[in-house]
């Protein structure tokens, strides 16, 4: 019986260290063993130095998970890929990791792979805390024309989230941009030609007779100081006043003008829009003037006969005048041709 109590309290024993055991993980892990658990990677181009597994990934700040591994591209995939890909892509960093969605968020996982946030523009890019110099992946958002997603020819085994350029690495190839353009510069000859300048700039204003710029400037001050009392007397003058007033009046004058002119303009436009009817009265007239001298033409014909013989009786009778005035006037016969004085 002894024996049996003796295995009983054993067994009792080992089950309720196990249950404490078993307390004592979840409560530690906080409840992680229950929490969706999302599995990402992601792709550098560049060098990750600093970054190691266990590094934190925070979206603004706040951390969503862990770096878990960091590989090359080409000891993953490196099968799946062609011999072009795979001098393109297999120098390319992959690191994976784990990260937990915020609470409410569970479907972040289906919108990153349907695209919405990528096409958004949410990259991950490395970035270093502090003087302490520690890497970490930082997810935000980005310009998505800036940090386009990088196009990969194989399909990622997890959720996959573009990366960025970092601030470090973008700030590097600045300053190697810089120094390539200084390099480029003559700086030496810059500074000698500026040396030049100085020097040439000492010796003029050494060489400049300082008292006669002086006094050029007191003569000129004087000549101002005339200008000004003469303008001061102009405007003082009362003629001035009365010219002033004079242009006023014919502003006046001016804008009555105006007004007379666009009531002429009216009544000029009255008139053109008469102009019309006019017209065809007239041309009305001109055609029954037409026929009128078409139907009387052979009657002025007849009178213009009879005018031209009586045009030339009237000269006949002018001629014969000049020669035998006397006949005209006292009716005398004119002598006969051939007669001879008895």
């Amino acid at each position: 019986m002894s024996a049996k109590a003796n295995y009983f309290k054993t067994g009792v024993f080992i089950l309720s260290a196990l249950t404490l055991g078993v307390i004592a993980i979840v409560v530690l892990s906080k409840g992680q063993w229950f929490e969706h658990v999302m599995y990402w990677e992601t792709y550098f181009d560049e060098s990750v130095q600093g970054l190691a597994v266990g590094s934190p990934i925070k979206y603004r700040g706040v951390q969503l998970g862990t770096v878990d591994a960091i590989e090359f591209v080409r000891d993953v995939y490196g099968p799946e890929l062609g011999k072009e890909d795979l001098l393109r892509y297999g120098r390319y960093v992959l690191v994976r990791g784990t990260a937990t969605p915020p609470p409410r968020a569970t479907d972040v996982e289906e919108e990153l792979q349907r695209g919405g946030m990528i096409a958004a523009g949410l990259r991950v890019r490395l970035a270093s805390q502090g003087l302490t110099g520690l890497v970490y992946l930082e997810a935000d958002y980005l310009d998505p024309k800036e940090s386009p997603a990088l196009e990969v020819p194989w399909k990622p085994r997890t959720t996959y989230l573009p990366s960025a350029r970092s601030t470090v690495s973008v700030l590097s190839t600045a300053l190697q941009n810089i120094a390539r353009d200084l390099e480029k510069a003559d700086i030496h000859s810059i500074a000698r030609d500026l040396d030049s300048l100085v020097l040439e700039v000492t010796n003029s204003v050494k060489e400049a007779n300082v008292q006669v710029l002086s006094s050029q400037t007191g003569h000129v001050l004087t000549e101002f100081q005339g200008i000004a009392q003469q303008v001061r007397r102009l405007v003082e003058n009362r003629d001035l006043k009365s010219i002033i007033s004079d242009a006023a009046r014919t502003v006046e004058g001016t804008k009555d003008l105006v007004a007379e002119l666009s009531q002429a303009a009216k009544q000029i436009k009255v008139a053109s829009d008469k102009f019309p009817d006019t017209s065809a009265r007239l041309e009305r007239s001109v055609r029954r003037i037409d026929m009128l001298l078409a139907n009387k033409s052979q009657d002025i014909e007849e009178t213009v006969e009879n005018l031209r013989a009586v045009s030339e009786n009237l000269r006949e009778l002018t001629d014969h005048a000049k020669h035998y005035p006397a006949q005209v006037f006292l009716g005398e016969p004119p002598p006969r041709a051939g007669s001879t004085k008895r």
